[in-house]
Parts: structure tokens; C-alpha cells; sequence
């Protein structure tokens, strides 16, 4: 039975993949390209995540790369007009660019929630605090320059922007509470945390793909046995490229996976090895694995990478948790009764400073970044080689102490 059930799997995977590649390789059979070193002016909709690079915010249209500021932020689905000088690489530096259009229907009206709840925790929790509260709750990315420069140094960024990252560690904290409120409810309140989180972040698409992934992996988590879980992860992963090509290039996706690979992987031995240490061990397990599989796709894109950084994601896991849970409650009560709001955030802002202070104090230590890889695919694949073939040698030594 569980032979045809992998088979099944290597099957659906197999065509997926063949389907996947064969809708990319169309794509780019149709692309349009932008015309070269000239003055142009143009409309599109923003199909892609805007990436960040530097002191630019990067939009990528036809082939084309827009380079402008960090504000205001643009979203996939804004449709926008641009006029600037694009050189012969199909850059555009600093041009006017107006929003013609922005998200319409129910994406438009979770968009102005959003905005209204943001608004909310802002007016209730002081500038870091309240970032904090935005960037994990709503995924509303205003962190200011100094702390941006800090979380970055300390490789705590993820937690602070729009990812799946943070969403799937907040799910595997649940998952672990297993033993504690038992399979059903930890299951309902992991997936309430993933539906709560997309439509709170207005379904964008990054988010939306992000909460699909962690739905299906928390659902194969609690209901798989051994490796199913993880032909669930590729399978799901197939599924959402399969249905959006361009995510496989989005770093969000990418980052959202890893993640998850990691905690289904070498979380689930961690936490096995570390839950007997007191408060911090499952949280500390669930945020290491994490990070250490992220740690490649960050050096790709970013070619830095603090020797701190696992330290300090281990202690700010601790405040995660109860930042979100207790950040979805604000956000909800702000449209409700706003004194009750209030006294929420009274309790959010005791983790949400512990956050901020880790990341201060860390961000001070004298310890320069490691910085190399940016761009390389082959240390990229190499890392990932290495961190497998470890947790491989590692598994395998534990198995064998077992059966002694």
C-alpha cells in the first residue's frame, strides 16, 4: 500500500514538473521586451513581487528592471505608469512612475483593512514595536532605515517582512503543542493562524502562495506518516508553480519552502533532542532548523550573513509567537472596540520590546557579516548538499544507536 502511494506521488510530482516546465518555456516564448536606450514611457501591471537591492525597490516588467525608491511600496496587481531612460541592459533608473490602478474588488477592500489595522497598532504601540506588529501580523513592510540596517545584521529580517517563513514557524509551534492540547486542536489553530495571517496580509500573492504551502504541509505534518510529509511538500510546491510559474522566482516562495523543508526535516529531530531543555527548546528547534535552510537562499540574494545570526533567531523565536497571536488579536479588536485593543497591546508590547532590545544589543556586538556567494547557484546547491548529507549521517548514526 505505502509503495503505491509513493508511486503515486513520483507520478504526480514527474508530470507536474513536465507541466511546470513546459508553461515557463511558453512564457518566455511570448515575452515582450522593452526597447533600448531610450527615453520611453509605458503602462503594465505588476505581475512579479518587487524585489529589494541595495537603496532600490526593483520592479521587473518585460524584461525589463525598474530601479526607484524604497516608498512608496508596489504590489503585485498595481498597475502603474512609467516614464524614464532605459539603458541598454533594460534598466530604469529613478523614473516617474503613477499608480493608474490599484487592487479592485475584494482584494481592494482587504487592501483598505489592512491599511485601517495597520493603522490601528500603530496608534496603539510605539514606531519598533508597532513595525514589529505590522511586518508579522499584516506583512506591511515600513520598517525605517536604522532598524531595516539592524535586522538585516542580524538576520532577523525575515520575521519582519511579508513572509511564509514566520507563518510556518508559527505553525510548527502549534504542531508542537501536540502533546499539550491535543492533535485536533493544535491542528484547527495552526490552520486558523495560516487563514487568519493571508487574509489579514489582503491574499496577496506571495502570502497566498506561502499559506497554501504551509496548509498543505501542516496538513501532511499531522496527518502523514514518515516520508509522506515531505512528497506533500514537493507535491504542494509543484502544485502553486504549476498554477503561478513566477513564483518559483519570487523570494518569499523560496524562502517559504526552505523553511518549511527545514522544519519538517531537521526540526523534527531537534525538537526531539531539545525538548527537554526548559522553555526555549521546541521554539529554539522549530527557528534553527528553519534559519539553517534559509541560510543559503539569503547568502544567494544577499551575499551577507551574520555568524550571529542563529543565536539571535533562537532567542527572538521566543517573542514570535505570542507577536502574532496576540498581534491577530489587536487587529481584529481595533475594528471592534478599541479600548479592548488597547489593553491587547499592553500584553503584545512585552514580547514585541524583547524583540526589538535582542535585535539592538545583537546589532551592536562588533562581529563583521560573512560576506560571499551573492549570485552563485553552484554554493547554493553545494550547501544544501552538505546540510542534507549531514542531517543524512546524523539520522542514520541515531537510528543505529537506537536499534542497539
Amino acid at each position: 500500500m505505502r509503495l503505491h502511494q509513493n508511486l503515486l506521488y513520483v507520478v504526480l510530482i514527474f508530470l507536474l514538473g513536465l507541466g511546470f516546465a513546459f508553461r515557463l518555456f511558453w512564457q518566455t516564448l511570448e515575452e515582450i521586451n522593452l526597447p533600448r536606450n531610450q527615453q520611453i514611457s509605458f503602462s503594465a501591471n505588476i505581475a512579479k513581487e518587487p524585489k529589494f537591492s541595495g537603496q532600490w525597490q526593483v520592479i521587473e516588467i518585460a524584461g525589463s528592471r525598474i530601479y526607484t525608491d524604497f516608498y512608496p511600496r508596489f504590489r503585485v496587481g498595481d498597475r502603474i505608469k512609467v516614464t524614464g531612460r532605459i539603458d541598454d541592459q533594460g534598466r530604469i533608473f529613478a523614473p516617474q512612475i503613477q499608480i493608474i490602478a490599484g487592487k479592485q474588488g475584494l482584494a481592494g477592500y482587504l487592501s483598505k483593512v489592512r491599511a485601517k489595522a495597520s493603522e490601528n497598532i500603530s496608534k496603539l504601540l510605539p514606531l519598533r514595536e508597532a513595525i514589529l506588529v505590522n511586518g508579522t501580523v499584516l506583512g506591511v513592510d515600513d520598517i525605517e532605515g536604522k532598524f531595516r540596517d539592524q535586522l538585516i545584521k542580524t538576520g532577523t529580517i525575515h520575521v519582519v517582512v511579508v513572509s511564509g517563513q514566520n507563518l510556518m514557524i508559527v505553525a510548527g509551534i502549534f504542531l508542537s503543542l501536540i502533546k499539550y492540547l491535543g492533535r485536533r486542536k493544535s491542528l484547527i489553530l495552526a490552520l486558523a493562524a495560516v487563514f487568519v495571517y493571508a487574509a489579514l496580509t489582503g491574499f496577496e500573492p506571495p502570502v497566498l502562495r506561502a499559506s497554501l504551502m504551509v496548509l498543505f504541509s501542516t496538513l501532511a505534518i499531522y496527518f502523514g506518516r514518515e516520508v509522506w510529509p515531505l512528497w506533500s511538500l514537493f507535491l504542494a510546491a509543484l502544485v502553486i508553480i504549476f498554477i503561478w510559474p513566477q513564483a518559483v522566482f519570487e523570494v518569499s516562495f523560496q524562502l517559504t519552502f526552505a523553511a518549511t523543508l527545514g522544519i519538517m526535516t531537521l526540526g523534527q529531530y531537534l525538537i526531539k533532542v531539545w525538548q527537554k531543555i526548559p522553555l526555549i527548546g521546541q521554539n529554539a528547534a522549530i527557528a534553527t532548523s528553519a534559519y539553517i535552510f534559509t541560510a543559503p537562499i539569503i547568502l544567494y540574494y544577499f551575499g551577507r550573513i551574520s555568524p550571529l545570526a542563529p543565536l539571535a533567531n533562537i532567542l527572538v523565536a521566543e517573542a514570535i509567537f505570542p507577536v502574532m497571536v496576540l498581534g491577530f488579536a489587536i487587529a481584529i479588536l481595533g475594528f471592534i472596540f478599541l479600548p479592548l485593543a488597547q489593553l491587547v497591546a499592553y500584553a503584545v508590547y512585552v514580547p514585541a520590546l524583547y524583540f526589538v532590545k535582542v535585535v539592538e544589543l545583537f546589532a551592536k556586538i562588533p562581529v563583521d557579516q560573512l560576506q560571499f556567494g551573492r549570485g552563485n547557484l553552484a554554493m547554493v546547491v553545494g550547501l544544501y548538499l552538505l546540510i542534507l548529507s549531514l542531517i543524512w549521517i546524523w539520522t542514520s548514526k541515531s537510528k543505529s544507536k537506537s536499534k542497539v
